[in-house]
């Protein structure tokens, strides 16, 4: 392999490493950045599951209790030949713009990340601190034969523990009402939650005379919840963010914006109606909903709020998952730095600021280690969040070679200056 080559082909490379999960394979994409570490002479270790699901952990520089880490995930969702414009697989460039499964989600990051690999391995011995990369598989699954068991190898824990993680999710521009253009950074994840309504078969029930009324509690039931208010608190995050897009006019910024900023929850599989073979015995009716709460609203506190709301149908409420999220707060000196990479890129960009995610990534398995995640793989500002996010796992996903370029000078520009101790005022 050219270890001289740019994170463009580097991305055409590992889209045509077919990594769609299910199954996965994940191991060749694992293999071909192996491949390239080695070329480098870097530290990397392979790790391997369940036959084919490679992960790959990679070291440069010294071994410091600061040093960064740069998580990304090999694997991709399905993509349909018949849907797509042009091969999935292929990443084939057409007008600036590079098509694939998995462009944006999230192999770009990765091809950028290869790139900077050798460019960073030509500084080494100007570092005062040391960077890892971890390339995982099944994050979009769930783990199981990613980051969630790599973390069981022996010492993994310890090595990862307390860091600064650069991950997904975030350094998209988004513009306020006059235009300005601002961009958004990933500090957290919504707690994840997963609730079953059921209305049990009355005594006065007679199937020869139906009369629908479970299904009326149901609809009520369903009303109250998703109308619920269970912020208590107004979150530091989605107060500055409503401070600056709250009086957005594009509709499309304000859906954004109130995902953001508050906890949803939506009604995702109902069954009724008077015979209905996905009910259970003696339920004529049920409902189970996806809820995103944000991270300072607990369990028991959501729980509460649900069964007080609801107190007077007759519904039984069941928990079927809850997964806490997080929120990360980065110092001001390593905010600062991400802003002035990105300022020195595009001097327009007004400002950095944080969001919380109504998704979900590997983040969260790193959070309980003491590290703090921050997703920012950044984009130029003509493909803005509200741009992008139909394309990731959509039809046609794809990203411009100019944000590929920006990516790989933002994040370059970063990740150099603090292996190298910098401070702001220096930079």
């Amino acid at each position: 392999m050219n270890p001289r080559k740019t994170s463009i082909e580097f991305l055409q490379d590992l889209i045509r490493i077919d990594t769609q999960n299910p199954p996965g394979n994940e191991l060749a994409a694992a293999l071909y950045i192996k491949e390239h570490a080695d070329c480098l002479k870097l530290d990397s270790q392979l790790f391997t599951y369940d036959g084919n699901r490679g992960n790959i952990v990679i070291h440069l520089g010294p071994q410091t209790k600061d040093d960064l880490i740069l998580l990304g995930h090999l694997d991709t969702v399905i993509a349909e030949r018949s849907d797509w414009k042009y091969d999935p697989l292929e990443g084939k460039i057409v007008d600036g713009v590079m098509y694939g499964r998995g462009a944006l989600d999230m192999k770009y990051f990765i091809a950028c990340a290869m790139a900077l690999m050798e460019e960073l391995s030509q500084q080494v011995s100007t570092f005062s601190r040391g960077i890892t990369f971890i390339f995982t598989s099944d994050e979009e699954r769930g783990s199981s034969s990613g980051l969630e068991m790599l973390l069981e190898e022996e010492g993994m824990r310890e090595r990862l523990s307390n860091r600064i993680v650069l991950n997904e999710g975030g350094g998209f521009a988004l513009y306020d009402q006059s235009g300005q253009c601002h961009y958004l950074y990933e500090t957290g994840q919504k707690s994840v939650c997963r609730l079953r309504v059921k209305v049990r078969q009355s005594g006065t029930f007679n199937p020869y005379f139906p009369d629908l009324s479970h299904d009326r509690h149901l609809i009520e039931a369903v009303r109250r919840i998703q109308n619920l208010n269970v912020d208590s608190v107004h979150s530091a995050t989605a107060t500055s963010l409503s401070a600056i897009f709250g009086s957005c006019t594009d509709e499309a910024t304000k859906r954004l914006i109130e995902t953001m900023s508050r906890s949803i929850m939506t009604a995702t599989l109902i069954h009724g109606g008077a015979r209905n073979p996905e009910l259970e015995t003696g339920v004529r009716a049920s409902a189970d909903f996806d809820c995103r709460l944000l991270p300072d609203v607990e369990k028991d506190s959501f729980l509460r709020k649900v069964e007080q709301a609801l107190e007077d149908l007759p519904v039984e409420i069941s928990l079927l998952k809850f997964s806490k999220g997080y929120e990360s707060f980065p110092d001001e000196n390593f905010k600062e730095k991400m802003l002035q990479s990105l300022q020195k890129a595009d001097p327009s960009i007004v400002s950095l600021l944080p969001f919380v995610t109504p998704g979900s990534n590997d983040g969260k398995f790193l959070k309980p280690l003491g590290c703090d995640i921050f997703g920012f793989a950044p984009l130029v500002k003509t493909e803005p969040f509200t741009h992008i996010l139909p394309l990731i796992h959509g039809i046609d996903e794809r990203i411009s070679l100019d944000s590929i370029a920006f990516c790989h000078d933002v994040i370059g520009e970063l990740v150099s200056g603090y292996l190298k101790g910098e401070t702001h005022d220096q930079q």
